[in-house]
């Protein structure tokens, strides 16, 4: 089996890609209403959040496939694996935080105090605990509380699955993530605190759960097949045929109902439904040996390793752009100019911060 996932570099690329889509069209939501393709412009950029769940199920498989079975690494200990993690992530997080933490100040965004409070919680990963400040700074920076969250469990989880089993232990995700947003949903309606935390968790954990444990379980389930060979597996992906046929025509039902229902039904069901069109889809293009192709090509190798900064980095480029265009051009012309100038230069700075954080850490190393 190929050591390098590719396909999954491409997806990551893709899941990218509609995020910084989604964040375009909130700092210009007029854009997606007028422009020459109607309101269903808008309709399809605001999906683009959708990529934090394919993320969030990539993080899950990422992370378990080096100790899935057969010849998988023992479980590393709890503190081996969060320096490692944590480290991992650290450097361009607060790079990036103390970066525009410097733009706010110097504009003048938010009183000093709120500044400090703002940062002070992003710093230690804290901030979807503080529903005050869930989107203070960098609306987008919401995801590294959850992501901590998730490594600080990560331990667990996989002694979990390790020793229950990949359906028992998915299965246990899936109920107590959904079943506890269901219960607390309902409770919600009679309870003005049972609200407060129906609306916090949805940033947390267990309500999101479920979407790392997916990957967690398709990575377990993967590589065991794959290990098991057999004619009906594609060479480039690894994946049976039949899985193939799971995934489209799981995505071929989940997402026209999502598009249908997604308004009407309840926010768990809604979630739910989204997430089935999510891993459909997903999982379809990950058994498309198309995209494992491309995703060994230099570019979109380049740009997957360059997501995660680039996550870090984009929105306040977004935000400070809009506030420059608005007013001057048209809406669309606005959300048009703005994605052609602030794809590029987000990608630009996404690179020159990992080379820095690159060149920090050999500098570490040597002087170690």
């Amino acid at each position: 089996m190929q050591r390098r996932v590719t396909q999954i570099e491409s997806i990551r690329v893709l899941a990218m890609a509609g995020i910084f889509l989604y964040h375009l069209w909130t700092v210009l939501p007029e854009g997606g209403a007028q422009n020459p393709l109607g309101p269903i412009l808008g309709d399809i950029l605001s999906q683009g959040y959708l990529g934090v769940v394919v993320f969030n199920a990539i993080t899950g498989f990422v992370l378990t496939l080096p100790h899935a079975a057969p010849g998988g690494k023992p479980a590393l200990g709890f503190v081996d694996f969060f320096r490692r993690r944590f480290g991992r992530i650290v450097p361009q997080y607060y790079l990036s935080l103390a970066l525009w933490s410097v733009v706010a100040l110097f504009a003048a965004a938010m009183p000093l105090s709120a500044l400090f409070a703002c940062v002070a919680e992003k710093v230690f990963f804290v901030q979807t605990l503080d529903p005050a400040r869930f989107f203070c700074l960098e609306p987008a920076l919401w995801w590294m509380g959850l992501l901590a969250q998730f490594y600080l469990c990560f331990p667990l989880l996989l002694r979990l699955f390790q020793r229950c089993g990949t359906r028992r232990a998915l299965f246990a995700c899936l109920g107590f993530g959904w079943g506890l947003w269901l219960l607390l949903t309902l409770s919600a309606k009679a309870s003005a605190t049972a609200a407060l935390f129906d609306y916090m968790l949805y940033f947390n954990l267990p309500y999101r759960l479920p979407e790392f444990a997916l990957g967690m379980a398709f990575a377990m389930a993967w590589k065991a097949r794959a290990a098991a060979g057999g004619e009906d597996i594609d060479p480039v992906t690894g994946v049976p045929a039949s899985w193939r046929l799971a995934f489209a025509g799981l995505a071929y039902f989940a997402l026209p109902l999502a598009i249908l229902f997604k308004n009407a039904l309840p926010m768990p069901l809604a979630h739910i439904l989204l997430t089935a069109a999510c891993v459909g889809v997903a999982g379809s293009l990950f058994a498309w040996p198309r995209l494992a192709v491309l995703g060994a090509r230099p570019l979109v190798a380049a740009a997957a390793a360059a997501s995660y900064s680039f996550y870090l980095l984009h929105q306040p480029i977004l935000g400070y752009g809009a506030d420059l265009l608005r007013g001057l051009v048209s809406p669309f012309a606005a959300m048009v100019l703005l994605c052609v100038v602030s794809l590029p230069l987000s990608g630009l700075l996404s690179v020159w911060q990992d080379r820095l954080v690159a060149a920090l850490e050999a500098r570490g190393k040597a002087r170690g």
